[in-house]
């Protein structure tokens, strides 16, 4: 009845003849009712068409077939509420366009008392919410054998969804229930025109299903765990790992394994594939063939395409539930950048990421551990179930949640990512700061900058993240945390709370929360967090070596030497290094030490920095290796330190590197009006290996890349266009390159559009999903990513940079002038722990003593021999006394000694001879400790390593 050519007259009629058919008409009026209101639409529709055509609408409007639906009430979950509570997205579309009777019960039996020979019948289903690895069968639809003879005698089409059993088998027989996990779902049957053979579909994780054998249906659509993109690209697995998802039994019964009457509501996606599978479902109950969306007016039909019943279906039959935020082609408003940053903060507070204390306490109480997985509990704990829903949010003291999983829930709502991270809370504090700056709000500017006042403290210094040096540590400080006692990781954070990994740090999580705090500190222009700021970049700096390339990941254990305060940190720290090409692990923590450098002049960070760009810039691109995620993050990380480098050492070859960089980065980009989009990479002529999900299998077993093929129109804003909006943004600000700003200005323009917007899912409405396919113009991608798939949302990394950085922008600013920002006091602060974190190095220890030998000097060859008197237990030394341990050995030159064998000459009580008998030989890793070689010490015992010679002979 929206129709805008219609009469006040007719759309008064239709008012008043729907308003009697919902209150007291029986089921043969309201039918009649129906065809006439039908019959007054097409009249007013078609009234300027010509006559034939207009006979031709009318009659075949006047046949069109019933389509009676069946949605059942909703069960109840344990909780009291019901699921589904929404119409049926397939009942809302025949509404509101089939020309025909469209009627809704809650019972088969009464739908089908009721039915006309030849009508069409959908028995649809409700779902509980799904408890991950448990299916649930408990609201599986039903037809019994007596209303199954009913329905074959009127002749009904039925598509049934997650059934019971399939009722043309006659058995009755229950199908087995599953649960996806990797599984999506391919096209076996091209049913439109954007779904055809081999493409994909996804219904998300944890769907319940009925296994319906394969010799049962003839399938359109199936579950598999497939590789892929847009298509099942590398084939599908063997028969016995498909199951049907929907497919006909026979000319009349069409069955779906789960229920996909709601698909828009579960956001399923691609959206225009399952507007097709609509389509199909649609067309199969009114009996027609395939509905297209090649019928685009009201007065014209393709023959064998478009049944006449349909009153001009649109090609897009539904707004998804969280869409972009602007189209591909829409002018933006002139304050969308400011608007973007006010709703991409906003986001935080109504996702209700900012835990409170009985929030808090409540996940320490279910024993989740950072993991809504551990237990039931804990998903309806990171789900809001009751009876976790009511509990108020915080103010950022407790920190942020990591953000949101991949997977989406019946109602198109997702569980929060329960974990605590170091890294992502002082990420976020940057975001509230520049809001705090930007938004000129009133009162929410004093909220904004004191949530990123709340949680900077928290995550630098209440939540513990940082390792402290425990002066005088007792034993169970020795036994649990003893990198505490010698201060070997002191000022380094842990990465998050959970179980172990509180006790392991990785040192781009490190990097990427130290330039969260330095923006912070520098927007907030407060030096409160001075002192931890300098503490975390010079622990960091002591676990670098020589060429600048740290551990990309350890525990804190490893950094502990074999005594305290004698060989921890400083092994690494002296030692040459390893390079590791791959920036996404090593250079932010570079980008880091160059701010350092510029407020303290401590000269290893810029001479240990300096060194491992070069080492990383001459062997790009050949030495360089991707992540498991690809390409073209590597180029993209790498961008901002180059930048950094140009701000504090200006020079044509520091220029040229980061032009190097950038100018690679840039073959990535597809551009279309005034928006630039960057595709991932999985390879590259030159580069020092490639990624890709190599086969079906291998889906869903690692971090994986979004994409199948370097062609593939997807972003990353997990990994890639996140990091390349900071690094443009701060390149341009230091070398004052055009080119350079105006990539960094249409990067912002993509993200400013892709930004989600959401009024039915308010928790939503403003994040920054991982996946975006700019093709599609909606998120979408290979969710194999163990972790973090296509729909998660990260609040470090993504949210907060892409709103840190529209939001410097807005304030003409950058991260290092923020970084300038802190007080030069900082410099005390420096200088201060640095000469406690530095220390003189220990004076090398002695030469050993040289063996006297009398002359004549023996020659290469000669057997010499020494005897050593030691304590040492591996030595068989005995409890009350020294031990005589005989060494022997040859001069491997003319004046150094190769030990060969060594044994105790009086060994302790219990062993024996054999026991106490060692070889290089036979006994290899004890070589650098007891033997040493050629001229050189063993580490573990004091033996001479040359001969020289005296007046007096002996051994």
């Amino acid at each position: 009845t929206s129709k805008s050519s219609l009469s006040v007259q007719p759309k008064n009629h239709c008012v008043m003849i729907g308003a009697k058919q919902h209150s007291s008409m029986g089921t043969e009026a309201r039918a009649a009712a129906a065809t006439l209101i039908t019959r007054i639409l097409l009249y007013s529709v078609i009234a300027s068409a010509d006559s034939s055509l207009r006979s031709e609408v009318v009659n075949s409007a006047s046949d069109a077939p019933p389509i009676i639906f069946v949605q059942p009430p909703p069960p109840k979950n344990s909780n009291g509420t019901a699921a589904n509570m929404l119409p049926s997205d397939l009942y809302t579309i025949a509404q509101r366009y089939y020309t025909g009777p469209v009627t809704i019960h809650s019972s088969v039996d009464e739908a089908v008392g009721n039915a006309s020979v030849g009508a069409g019948l959908a028995v649809l289903a409700n779902m509980l919410p799904p408890i991950a690895g448990t299916p649930q069968s408990s609201t599986t639809t039903s037809i019994s054998s007596a209303i199954w003879t009913t329905i074959q005698q009127k002749k009904l089409r039925v598509y049934l969804e997650f059934p019971h059993h399939l009722p043309a088998e006659g058995s009755g027989a229950a199908l087995p229930t599953g649960q996806t996990l990797w599984e999506r779902i391919v096209a076996v049957e091209s049913i439109g025109n954007d779904t055809q053979t081999q493409h994909l579909l996804h219904p998300h994780k944890h769907v319940d299903f009925q296994k319906i054998p394969s010799s049962a249906v003839t399938p359109v659509l199936v579950f598999a765990k497939v590789a892929g993109y847009d298509n099942a690209s590398l084939g599908l697995p063997p028969a016995a790992e498909i199951n049907p998802l929907l497919g006909k039994v026979n000319p009349t019964l069409l069955v779906a394994a789960t229920q996909l009457s709601h698909m828009r509501q579960r956001r399923f996606a691609p959206t225009r594939r399952w507007q097709d599978v609509a389509r199909y479902i649609l067309a199969f109950l009114e009996g027609s063939s395939t509905i297209s969306t090649r019928f685009s007016t009201p007065t014209k039909h393709d023959s064998g395409q478009l049944s006449a019943h349909w009153d001009a279906m649109p090609a897009n039959l539904w707004n998804a539930s969280v869409t972009a935020s602007y189209g591909p082609a829409t002018p933006l408003p002139a304050n969308a950048e400011q608007t973007a940053v006010s709703r991409g903060v906003a986001f935080f507070r109504a996702a209700r990421l900012l835990p409170g204390a009985e929030r808090a306490v409540t996940a320490a109480r279910l024993g989740c551990g950072g993991d809504a997985g551990a237990s039931d509990e804990c998903a309806k704990f990171a789900r809001f179930a009751p009876p976790y829903n009511g509990t108020p949010d915080g103010d950022g003291q407790l920190g942020v949640f990591e953000g949101f999983t991949s997977d989406i829930a019946l109602d198109g709502s997702q569980p929060q990512s329960i974990g605590v991270r170091h890294d992502c809370i002082c990420e976020t504090s940057t975001s509230f700061a520049v809001l705090a700056l930007s938004g000129k709000q009133g009162a929410l500017t004093v909220e904004a900058r004191q949530t990123a006042i709340n949680l900077l403290n928290y995550g630098m210094i209440f939540a513990g993240f940082g390792q402290p040096w425990a002066v005088n540590g007792g034993s169970d400080l020795a036994t649990n945390r003893p990198w505490t006692l010698g201060g070997d990781a002191f000022g380094i954070m842990s990465w998050t709370t959970a179980n172990n990994a509180y006790k392991l740090f990785y040192k781009d999580d490190d990097a990427r929360a130290l330039l969260g705090a330095i923006g912070t500190a520098g927007l907030l222009k407060t030096d409160r967090w001075n002192a931890v700021l300098a503490t975390n970049a010079l622990g960091n700096l002591r676990a670098t070596p020589r060429n600048g390339f740290g551990p990309s990941s350890a525990e804190f254990s490893s950094l502990v030497g074999g005594a305290v305060g004698t060989d921890g940190w400083r092994k690494i720290y002296d030692s040459a290094g390893t390079p590791t090409y791959s920036p996404h692990y090593q250079c932010y923590i570079w980008a880091t030490y160059l701010w350092a450098y510029s407020k303290s002049g401590f000269e290893p960070f810029l001479t240990r920095t300096t060194a491992a760009l070069e080492i990383m810039m001459t062997g790009y691109p050949a030495k360089w290796i991707p992540t498991a995620n690809g390409i073209a993050m590597q180029r993209a990380r790498m961008i901002l330190p180059l930048a950094w480098l140009v701000r504090v050492n200006d020079t044509a070859r520091h220029r040229a590197w980061l032009s190097t960089v950038v100018d690679g980065f840039l073959t990535r980009q597809h551009c279309s009006n005034t928006w630039c989009a960057f595709k991932e990479e999985l390879n590259h002529p030159g580069w020092g290996g490639a990624t890709r999900v190599p086969d079906n299998d291998d889906y869903g077993t690692f971090e994986a890349p979004l994409n199948q093929e370097n062609d593939d129109p997807v972003s990353d804003f997990l990994y890639t266009s996140n990091f390349a909006l900071l690094g443009l943004h701060e390149a341009a600000a230091a070398t004052k390159n055009s080119t350079y700003q105006r990539y960094a200005d249409a990067l912002s323009d993509y993200m400013i559009r892709v930004q989600a917007r959401s009024s039915e899912h308010p928790g939503l409405d403003g994040a920054f999903f991982r996946a975006f396919d700019y093709d599609k113009w909606e998120a979408w991608a290979s969710d194999a990513d163990i972790g973090w798939g296509a729909w998660s949302v990260e609040t470090g990394w993504t949210q907060s940079w892409i709103t840190t950085v529209l939001g410097m922008r807005v304030l003409e600013t950058t991260l290092w002038d923020a970084g300038q920002n802190i007080n030069d006091d900082i410099k005390n602060d420096f200088d201060a722990w640095s000469k406690i974190l530095f220390p003189p190095p220990p004076p090398p220890p002695p030469p050993p003593p040289c063996l006297p030998v009398s002359a004549p000097k023996p020659g290469k060859g000669a057997t010499v021999h020494f005897n050593l008197t030691t304590t040492q237990r591996p030595l068989c030394a005995p409890s009350d006394g020294p031990a005589y341990v005989l060494y022997t050995g040859v001069l491997c030159d003319d004046h150094n000694i190769e030990w060969g064998s060594m044994y105790t000459i009086n060994p302790r009580p219990g062993t024996t001879h054999a026991d106490c008998t060692w070889s290089r030989t036979a006994n290899p890793t004890d070589i650098p400790g007891y033997f040493g070689d050629c001229g050189v010490a063993a580490s573990a015992v004091p033996i001479p390593v040359s001969i020289c010679l005296t007046a007096v002979s002996g051994a």
